[in-house]
């Protein structure tokens, strides 16, 4: 069985008109541009399957926010499909979650910004055209893939009276590095994909677009690696894991976080172009189910619209600008838990999609997940090796693991940012590992 693979990367940098998700106001104005953001894109094909990863330098992509009757990742398969002969079902939309880019979630109302739509819809053709690309470059390669080890970026953030060594031998923090290289038999060229958990926040909430650290480490990689193209990066179970120095506001932390994520990958290639490192089997297959996921219990509305109301009376009559700054994003709070009460109790789709790449499960789903349920993925994973993908396809807010709605805290708070139940989290572990079952039986 031959394979051929194909990679491009599109420049996604947005104009200043589009806003971020700030703190008071919500929509923050960017003032200028750090560093550059892209779509990257790998297309894989055995001439029995055809797949297509994207990983778009953004917050991640709510379905809703084109407005009523329109789905964001649906629009954009079915531009890819048309394009480059790709099933919608064998494409994934992932985000590597960088807090310094447009607010795509859907927390906000995006689509009352005038220049929001056109942009979306030109955002669109960006990332169906990195597919493109690379579908229209593809040459023969083999497959190869490494694990490592990442101990000094990410913490728990919920946990604070443990070490990080105990962290990760409780299983509250997953270290691990995870390396795809895709290497062309002609050229000797590679395509890299990395696998890493943790928040990319460093610099969230400041006028400048960034990538944060990710944008740091591939770029890196493409840099340093002769003959590498394009690394993508696929942002792991990081729903509660932020980086060790939290929102330091600092880019030099952000290049320190990402000098220490390209490292690691960087030695998982040397020893991958080593001969002796085996080649995968160029076996592919996708499979992908829409689960209806239960909405968390919701607070009475009369209460918090009294608290919303209170909060805002406050405002107006503090005495210094920061116990206004206080009120005002107490009465934001309580606003946004009256949209989550207004959005209802119906159940809340949301897409479980699992890729298998020789001995290589991609199991993605469409939330924050805390890093206790990406780590169950992993454990209970019917192939060899696993990359677990959160804000793939959609978004559907925090997935919270077993007790985390009783232990609080803002992930917890009744918010747009948690649309779901503790259920919901449990329901897509429980069909990622029975998709990849189906996939290796």
């Amino acid at each position: 069985m031959k394979l051929l693979a194909g990679s491009a990367k599109v420049n996604i940098t947005p104009p200043l008109s589009i806003p971020y998700l700030g703190y008071v106001p919500r929509q923050g104005k960017f003032r200028g541009v750090h560093d550059q953001l892209f779509a990257r894109a790998l297309v894989l094909d055995n001439s029995e399957t055809k797949l297509a990863i994207i990983s778009a330098d953004s917050l991640g992509y709510g379905n809703e926010i084109l407005g009523a009757g329109r789905n964001f990742t649906a629009e954009v398969r079915e531009r890819i499909s048309d394009r480059a002969g790709i099933e919608p079902n064998n494409i994934m939309l992932a985000s590597i979650h960088a807090h310094s880019t447009p607010e795509t979630l859907g927390i906000t109302r995006l689509s009352d910004v005038p220049e929001a739509v056109p942009w979306l819809e030109v955002l669109m053709d960006q990332l169906a055209s990195a597919v493109e690309m690379a579908s229209g470059n593809m040459a023969p390669a083999q497959l190869k893939l490494g694990m490592g080890l990442a101990e000094e970026i990410g913490h728990n953030r919920r946990v604070r009276d443990l070490s990080i060594e105990e962290q990760i031998a409780q299983g509250l923090v997953d270290p691990q590095v995870g390396v795809l290289m895709c290497e062309s038999l002609e050229s000797g060229e590679s395509f890299i994909v990395a696998n890493f958990a943790c928040h990319p926040v460093t610099v969230q909430v400041q006028p400048l677009v960034s990538a944060d650290y990710p944008g740091v480490a591939t770029d890196l990689v493409e840099r340093t690696v002769d003959g590498c193209l394009n690394c993508l990066f696929l942002q792991g179970a990081a729903g509660n894991i932020n980086p060790m120095l939290d929102d330091t506001r600092d880019f030099a932390d952000v290049e320190r976080y990402g000098m220490i994520l390209a490292g690691e990958v960087l030695k998982i290639i040397g020893s991958l172009r080593s001969p002796e490192t085996p080649i995968m089997e160029p076996k592919l297959a996708a499979r992908s189910e829409v689960l209806q996921l239960p909405v968390r219990d919701l607070p009475d509305q009369e209460p918090m619209r009294e608290a919303y109301e209170r909060a805002l009376k406050d405002a107006e009559s503090a005495e210094t600008d920061e116990e206004r700054f206080r009120a005002l994003r107490t009465a934001g709070q309580h606003r946004e838990s009256l949209d989550l009460i207004e959005r209802g109790t119906d159940p809340v789709p949301g897409e479980v999609q699992v890729m298998r790449i020789g001995d290589l499960a991609v199991a993605s789903t469409p939330g924050e997940m805390f890093v206790q349920l990406g780590l169950e993925i992993k454990r209970r994973s019917a192939a060899p090796h696993s990359f677990v993908v959160e804000l793939a396809n959609g978004w559907v807010g925090y997935l919270l693991n077993p007790g985390g709605f009783a232990e609080g805290g803002y992930e917890a708070h009744p918010g747009p940012w948690t649309k779901v139940s503790e259920d919901a989290g449990q329901m897509l572990v429980d069909k990622a590992v029975e998709l990849m079952k189906e996939l290796w039986s």
